[in-house]
């Protein structure tokens, strides 16, 4: 049988060892300059931030070919002086730091000395600047300007230019023939440089940027220092009214600080969430994770909120010397910035409006720019409802609402049909209704119990029920007894694997729950860290109302009144939308009344 596929087997030549022995400085420096840079968008971040770090308030950016052909970034910060001109683009040449020591007290972005050296090691480079600090009051200073290939000094010269420098990138990866193959179309390239230039535009909103692709615009803030107003150039309608400032701190370890959307801007995209620490963009996989915790029940299935948060820590207590393009940092009291950051997130979208306000665009996408050469862009988009109509309305008083409505029908046995007391009509599921009170009155109970604070109220199952668990999850299980009782679900071991449930919490379907015990203990075996939660909301969806229940009039009125009195009523713990709203205007416009 093997020979039939030996044909399709890679055929490995036999390894000859050869000597140990030193790297040429040449080919070594090309391997390291690939760690640092590995697309355009890579050269791009590094100029961005030597830029930020020069004290610059104004930034432009050009792109061509992808960035293969051109990256142009000009800057009006304090400039390079005449002396150090020459020396710029050798390795581990920086200002930031002296000692290793200093990586403790740092406070820009750049501090290794590596960025302009990998660059100029597999580009041409060319860099002109005037420096501030080199002319006396009076008195005008020529611009001075050199060039770099291959990783050596070509040429240099003087030439006019305001005070600041630009730093010209051309032939990118000419030398780097795997690099260069490795790079996407000039599309593709365009995008992820256009998503890199917002994030800084949405993290600096006091600095101006400008991006050209091709010649074309891009992106272009006015460095107005007001967030709203940077998110409205970008995406192009005016978001101040749907934005929720962050302002948060411990007083010791951490500062969080910045803007979140409420529901109506929930996206399906990851892409609008930009996080910074310390003034520098990253991508942490922990606070990732954490921020998902934090809206994971309060939004749609698959909706992640628009968020753009600084988190400031104190420089002894974050390593940013842990990634080659310092992406990725360590936080040491990362334990409690996750967890202020869940609370945070809950906090603000508990407190969002219920439904949208009304807001008046053309059309779903904010994002209107002229199409650009790049790859295919995904606009921002704006919570709809069902079949395409907008919800309209609009009070954060919407809980309010709710409780005031007259149901006037239950149709299939599945959604409440209520009028408001202006006249608009909402669609309620009653099942995620139901859900969505139950959850919150098992979370709040629980958060009492731990607190010790409140007694949990169980319901005693009419026959005990035996449970069988793998071995893995029956000593996981086991662990948690206790704070399974907290929940109000009294386990015991059975012998061996099994487990026997005797009650669960009080709740309308208590005794439901009892052909779901099985799947829950499954639940509460889980290896997560947010096992709790994924129980709650597994024990709210197996005690809730079913759809194809028939409610009366007074049910439905309770379940309307108990659903106004929650913190999150728009949705299920699942993240599925639980009412749908259309305003008086809307039905008149379609009736044309």
């Amino acid at each position: 049988m093997m020979s039939q596929f030996s044909d399709f087997l890679i055929q490995r030549p036999a390894f000859v060892r050869a000597p140990l022995h030193e790297l040429p400085p040449a080919v070594a420096e090309r391997i390291a300059a690939g760690e640092v840079i590995e697309r355009p968008v890579s050269v791009v971040k590094e100029l961005i931030e030597n830029a930020l770090d020069a004290g610059a308030q104004d930034i432009r950016i050009e792109v061509r070919g992808g960035g293969l052909r051109l990256i142009r970034v000009s800057d009006d910060g304090y400039g390079i002086p005449e002396a150090e001109l020459a020396t710029v683009c050798e390795r581990h040449t920086t200002s930031k730091l002296t000692t290793f020591e200093d990586l403790e007290h740092l406070h820009t972005l750049g501090f290794r000395g590596e960025a302009l050296a990998s660059i100029a090691t597999i580009a041409e480079v060319t860099i002109q600047s005037r420096a501030w600090e080199t002319e006396q009051p009076g008195e005008e200073q020529p611009a001075y300007w050199v060039s770099w290939r291959g990783g050596q000094l070509q040429e240099r010269g003087r030439r006019a230019r305001p005070h600041g420098t630009t730093v010209t990138v051309t032939d990118l990866f000419y030398n780097v023939p795997a690099r260069l193959s490795y790079t996407r179309a000039a599309r593709t390239e365009n995008g992820h440089i256009v998503q890199l230039v917002r994030r800084y535009a949405v993290g600096y909103p006091s600095v101006r940027f400008y991006l050209a692709l091709d010649e074309h615009t891009a992106v272009q803030t006015s460095g107005s220092g007001n967030l709203a107003t940077t998110l409205t150039e970008l995406y192009h309608l005016s978001l101040a009214e749907m934005l929720q400032e962050i302002d948060v701190s411990d007083g010791k370890h951490y500062w969080l600080r910045g803007y979140m959307g409420n529901r109506v801007l929930a996206q399906s995209s990851r892409q609008y969430i930009t996080l910074f620490i310390n003034g520098r963009w990253v991508q942490s996989r922990a606070l990732q994770e954490a921020l998902e915790q934090g809206y994971r029940s309060l939004l749609p299935k698959g909706k992640h909120p628009l968020l753009v948060l600084a988190v400031e820590v104190p420089p002894t207590e974050v390593d940013v010397n842990v990634h080659p393009a310092k992406t990725e940092v360590h936080l040491l009291q990362e334990a409690k910035i996750k967890e202020a950051l869940i609370q945070v997130v809950k906090g603000q979208l508990e407190r969002s409006p219920v439904i949208p306000e009304a807001v008046q665009f053309p059309g779903p996408v904010l994002a209107t720019q002229r199409r650009l050469p790049g790859p295919r862009r995904r606009g921002l988009h704006v919570a709809e409802s069902a079949e395409g109509y907008r919800a309209e309305a609009a009070e954060p008083g919407t809980a309010i609402a709710i409780a005031s409505l007259h149901p006037l029908a239950q149709l299939q046995q599945a959604v409440i049909l209520a009028e408001a007391t202006d006249g608009s009509l909402y669609l309620i599921d009653q099942h995620r209704a139901h859900e969505r009170i139950i959850y919150e009155h098992l979370r709040s109970t629980y958060s009492g119990v731990k607190a010790e604070e409140e007694e949990i109220h169980t319901h005693l199952l009419l026959e005990p029920v035996i449970i069988e668990m793998k071995r893995y999850e029956a000593e996981l299980l086991e662990q948690r007894l206790p704070m399974l009782r907290g929940l109000g679900i009294e386990v015991e071991r059975f012998g061996g694997r099994s487990f026997l449930v005797r009650s669960v919490p009080a709740s309308e379907g208590s005794e439901q729950l009892a052909a779901h015990l099985q799947e829950l203990a499954e639940i509460a075996a889980e290896d997560s860290v947010d096992w709790e939660d994924h129980l709650l909301i597994g024990l709210a969806c197996r005690s809730a109302l079913k759809r194809g229940r028939e409610l009366g009039p007074g049910e439905q009125r309770t379940l309307l009144k108990n659903l106004s009195n929650v913190a999150a009523p728009a949705v299920c713990p699942h993240g599925s939308p639980i009412l749908l709203h259309y305003s008086r205007s809307f039905l008149i416009n379609k009736f044309d009344w």
